[in-house]
């Protein structure tokens, strides 16, 4: 069966919240000093008021089940002092089963999310990518991102001094 990609709905919530609860042990594994152990970005209260929000679109792929999916928020910045008035399509998250890796998955979820930027009639798509090994930047580079801004950051030690 060939994947499909295809907007989200609620009886996707159990997919949704496994591969949440898997990308957050990646993210634990990579960076405990930041993420917690056995924790999902979102509760299933929450993943149903995010389907039911007018500035989020959350694509999933189907294969056999759902195996994949991007999480995008559209952003408008409107007469602010310093910025342009522009639109952007936030890509928040994306996850792909391991067993579905290899396979044009993720591609095909950032094609979608790239339709949805141009039908909302957005300046662009950005993301952020974790520095951490096994990161997603080289997939990021090979379907044309660049850098945008960096965040740094210097880690503070908390012993105490006498």
């Amino acid at each position: 069966m060939a994947v499909r990609i295809r907007a989200a709905h609620n009886d996707d919530i159990p997919d949704l919240h496994r591969m949440l609860l898997s990308i957050a042990a990646f993210h634990g594994q990579a960076r405990p000093d930041i993420f917690k152990t056995g924790a999902a970005k979102y509760t299933t209260t929450e993943l149903q008021a995010l389907l039911a929000d007018e500035t989020y679109r959350i694509f999933v792929a189907e294969d056999a089940g759902v195996c994949g999916y991007v999480f995008c928020i559209l952003q408008t910045v409107k007469d602010h002092l310093l910025l342009q008035d522009r639109k952007e399509l936030y890509v928040d998250d994306l996850f792909v089963d391991p067993v579905c890796r290899g396979q044009g998955t993720a591609t095909l979820l950032m094609q979608k999310a790239q339709e949805e930027a141009t039908r909302s009639n957005c300046d662009c798509v950005t993301l952020n990518v974790w520095n951490v090994p096994d990161s997603a930047l080289p997939f990021y580079e090979k379907l044309g991102y660049t850098e945008r801004k960096r965040y740094m950051e210097l880690q503070v030690d908390h012993t105490p001094t006498n």
